[in-house]
């Protein structure tokens, strides 16, 4: 699989070794890195039982000013938001 290509490569292949290359290039990026959902999962839960509360509960308290924002939320939330982006990605 072609995880790179430089432009000054691209330009040294033929128009159907460029299709294939840039298609190849493509279905890499949308593919999902083995098993980089179930790291993310993984991290959520670890916060969730840091913290003895959902994130569903998480993301109330903290929208709502009951939870201040700290490092270790803030982290908690943007693996969240990774979680959702993988999701919609896979779908």
């Amino acid at each position: 699989m072609i995880k790179t290509l430089r432009l000054s490569d691209l330009s040294l292949l033929s128009a159907a070794e460029k299709d294939a290359a840039v298609r190849e290039l493509a279905r890499g990026a949308l593919a999902r890195p083995n098993g980089e959902m179930e790291a993310v999962e993984a991290r959520i839960r670890a916060f969730e039982r840091k913290f003895e509360m959902s994130s569903a509960t998480m993301e109330a308290r903290l929208e709502s000013g009951d939870l201040q924002e700290t490092a270790d939320v803030a982290s908690w939330v943007i693996a969240l938001d990774v979680q959702r982006r993988m999701r919609v990605r896979e779908a």
